[in-house]
């Protein structure tokens, strides 16, 4: 509120040049302001489709340490039973389980997704 302020006085006590050029930098300052606390949240939603998850499971749970939620579900096509991993993790966690994935077991499915909220142990606690 400050700020709208002290742009609004800016067209009174300057000229409109002067303060055109104080909206857009108050629109610059809000904007990358709002984008760096978004990062500071950021966290990854990791959804990972498999045929093997055991070792995908004691990766998440021992080395990164994180937790998961498994689910089991079956292909609509090949009509194949598979597991369903939901994990939610720092950016760098994600990359580390995207590589172990990648080598364990090439042929899984993972869908990773950027968030800003998530809440619950280990993440934000809420109000």
């Amino acid at each position: 509120m400050v700020d709208a302020v002290i742009v609004a006085a800016s067209f009174l006590v300057f000229d409109m040049e002067t303060g055109l050029f104080s909206v857009c930098g108050l629109v610059a300052k809000t904007l990358f302001v709002d984008g760096a606390l978004d990062r500071l949240k950021l966290c990854k939603y990791v959804t990972v489709v498999c045929s093997e998850p055991d070792p995908i499971c004691d990766y998440i749970r021992d080395t990164l340490p994180r937790s998961a939620t498994l689910y089991q579900a079956e292909g609509l096509y090949s009509h194949q039973h598979k597991t369903v991993i939901l994990c939610a993790l720092d950016p760098k966690q994600s990359v580390l389980l995207q590589r172990y994935i990648h080598k364990v077991e090439p042929s899984a499915f993972m869908m990773i997704t950027k968030s800003s909220e998530i809440i619950g142990k280990g993440f934000y606690q809420g109000a």
